[in-house]
Parts: C-alpha cells; sequence; structure tokens
C-alpha cells in the first residue's frame, strides 16, 4: 500500500496547485470514499480510495519518478527531521510536488553528493550490501601517507575485527603536510572511510562523496541541488540493473575474520578441576574466630592422673 497527503495526491491528479488544492478541501469540495475531507494532510491510498471534487470523480494517476542530485554540506544530517534542531537533509531541497527522501546516509560532517528519489526500489539496490554499489569519496588527511600505507587500504585492513573489502585508492596531492586521497569502496559501515585512515595512522581532516557508481557530483554548488538529466538516470538504472545481475550470480560471501578462528583462540576444551572439599577455617562448625567475642576456643583436654 502506498500511501500520500490529500493535497499532495489532489494536486498531482487535478493538475492544480497546492495552495489550490487546500482551498478545495477546505471548503468541503472534495470528498473520500463519500465523505468530506477537511483535513489537507491525511493520508490516503490513491489506488483504493474514491476521491472526488464537486461529485466528479479523480481517477489514480501513477507518481511521477523523481530523481535529484544534492550538494551536501557540512553540519547537515541526513534525515527529513531532527529532533535536536540541526539542520536536515529536507533542507536541501525544500518543497517538492512528490514527497522524495535521501538514498543512504552522509556523516554529520561529511559533504558531497547526496542523492534523493521517491523510487524506493531503486534505493533500496543502492544501498544494500549485497549489490555492491561504489561510492567514491575525496579525503583530506593529516600527514602525507607512503605508498606502503596505500596499499593496505587497497588490499583491505581489519576494522573493529572485520576485514574491509579491496579499495580503489589514489593519491591525487600534497600541500603543507597534508594529503587529499581519492578512495572508492563498495561498503557503508559506520564511519568507514574514516576509520581505514585512522588505522594507518592519518586522520581525516575532511571527507567528501564525489560519485555513486557512475553518478558524479557536478553542475552544483554546496547546499543546492539539481534534477538528473534523463543521460544520468538511464545510466544509474543500468548500472544498477549491472549490480543486481552480478548479485545473483556471484556466490553467498562470508565475513572475514582476522586472527585466528574462535575456536583456534579458545584452544582445546579443558576439562573441569576436580571438586575437593575445602579444609576448614575460623568461623565454620567446630572452629573457633579468634579475636571475636563470644566465642572461646575449647579448654584442653586434661591428661589423666597416673
Amino acid at each position: 500500500m502506498t500511501t500520500d497527503r490529500l493535497n499532495r495526491y489532489l494536486s498531482r491528479a487535478a493538475g492544480v496547485s497546492r495552495r489550490t488544492a487546500d482551498e478545495m478541501i477546505r471548503k468541503g469540495r472534495v470528498t473520500v470514499g463519500g465523505k468530506p475531507a477537511l483535513d489537507p494532510g491525511v493520508l490516503l491510498d490513491p489506488s483504493r480510495s474514491d476521491l472526488r471534487i464537486d461529485g466528479n470523480r479523480i481517477l489514480a494517476v501513477e507518481e511521477e519518478r523523481i530523481y535529484l542530485l544534492a550538494y551536501k554540506p557540512d553540519s547537515v544530517v541526513t534525515t527529513m527531521k531532527d529532533k535536536e534542531g540541526r539542520k536536515t537533509a529536507a533542507s536541501l531541497v525544500g518543497e517538492l510536488s512528490s514527497r522524495v527522501f535521501p538514498v543512504g546516509r552522509l556523516d554529520y560532517h561529511t559533504t558531497g553528493l547526496l542523492l534523493f528519489t521517491n523510487d524506493g526500489d531503486l534505493a533500496y539496490k543502492l544501498t544494500h550490501p549485497k549489490f555492491g554499489v561504489e561510492k567514491t569519496y575525496v579525503a583530506k588527511v593529516m600527514g602525507v601517507p607512503t605508498q606502503g600505507k596505500l596499499g593496505v587500504l587497497r588490499k583491505g585492513l581489519p576494522i573493529e575485527g572485520v576485514m574491509t573489502n579491496p579499495a580503489k585508492v589514489n593519491f591525487q596531492e600534497s600541500r603543507e603536510g597534508k594529503a587529499w586521497i581519492s578512495i572508492r569502496i563498495a561498503e557503508g559501515r559506520h564511519h568507514q572511510v574514516r576509520k581505514m585512515f585512522d588505522a594507518i595512522g592519518h586522520r581525516v581532516m575532511k571527507l567528501r562523496r564525489v560519485a555513486i557508481g557512475p553518478l558524479e557530483l557536478s553542475n552544483v554548488d554546496p547546499g543546492e541541488w539539481r534534477y538528473l538529466t534523463g543521460k544520468e538516470v538511464r545510466e544509474l538504472l543500468a548500472y544498477v540493473e549491472k549490480k543486481e545481475k552480478e548479485a545473483a550470480q556471484a556466490p553467498r560471501p562470508h565475513r572475514a575474520m582476522t586472527g585466528a578462528s574462535p575456536m583456534e583462540r579458545r584452544g582445546p576444551r579443558q576439562p573441569k578441576p576436580e571438586w575437593k572439599k575445602p579444609p576448614k577455617g575460623p568461623g565454620q562448625k567446630g572452629r573457633p574466630i579468634p579475636g571475636k567475642p563470644g566465642r572461646r576456643p575449647a579448654p584442653p583436654k586434661k591428661k589423666p592422673a597416673r
């Protein structure tokens, strides 16, 4: 079941503005299931609701697929609402004719490409780890990593006990003791890129996502957004379809654990030690407690007189 707000759906189905749809609803001109609907924000399932304006039925219309590319700036949380009052991803795209949501997440201080859509199937395939969709980042790090350290990132390294997959890493430039490194990964663990650079001794100062699969961050400034071109949409859908086929043909992956297996680390099972009755000590039956009032040692037995 797909639900939508009444005023949003009415605006799209009747070809009127959102404000006009609100006025029509408040004046009682709109009915749902034969009853007046006076709340513009009420949710309904268009495929199952009898929606009418002035008694005339409005036929269900399929929601248009929308694909947006936004440049997320620093200090923006990738949610549509935030209890702490921080700036959200919703503020980047504003109010649109159809409801869209961000695909995946970027950390609070990570900037760059953020895709918005109402295409739930595409969003699922772009974010589920089994499809292995690649994301490319540019990291500004403290110090200048050697090729040996970058080779560690390329091969994979343990993060919190789990090996990362091999990454595609390219050194871009260095200035004043800092370096810019491009890294492409097909995973999405929490703070993964930052943790990978921490593991080789180079803290990430700034991190920007510049691509998701074939979709690149271009023609947009920080805090702005634009619609994807038809060519970008076709390339993205073709890329996801290819990844879906590869995932269906690939064997089921196993998580690569570092070091020995749990059984090897634990060693062979040791027999339980034999239980022995502990010896009697002070305070137990028949044993006095030295220095404690009320408990006197038993008098010594007298030897019989000869």
